[in-house]
């Protein structure tokens, strides 16, 4: 089946914020919608039931995904081969993160 992804905005504060809504498929008579917005740090699936408390919730959201990034300005870096790159990119994307980036400090905070 075909998704059909489509495109809203939610206003607060004088400005527009993106979200995205596809229908997925019907679980045990419950239809499942996926939801992604990038500025709330969200992209997974929901009961298409939840939406609409989800949407209540989206301003505080993406208020709160906002401050935790501003807090993040520190910066590591370190050199590796490409290959080691590439089978990290690939460990992060199959357990499910969104970028390296929250993989690594994952993985190191919990070392």
């Amino acid at each position: 089946m075909k998704k059909k992804k489509t495109k809203h905005f939610i206003t607060f504060n004088n400005k527009k914020y993106p979200y995205f809504l596809s229908s997925l498929y019907k679980d045990e008579g419950e239809k499942v919608m996926f939801f992604e917005c990038k500025d709330a740090g969200i992209s997974q699936s929901f009961l298409a039931e939840d939406i609409p408390a989800l949407l209540i919730d989206l301003p505080e959201l993406i208020i709160a995904e906002k401050s935790y990034r501003a807090k993040q300005k520190e910066v590591i870096r370190f050199r590796l081969a490409a290959e080691e790159k590439k089978a990290i990119e690939e460990k992060a994307a199959k357990l499910g993160y969104s970028s390296v980036s929250s993989f690594l400090r994952d993985v190191a905070l919990k070392a």
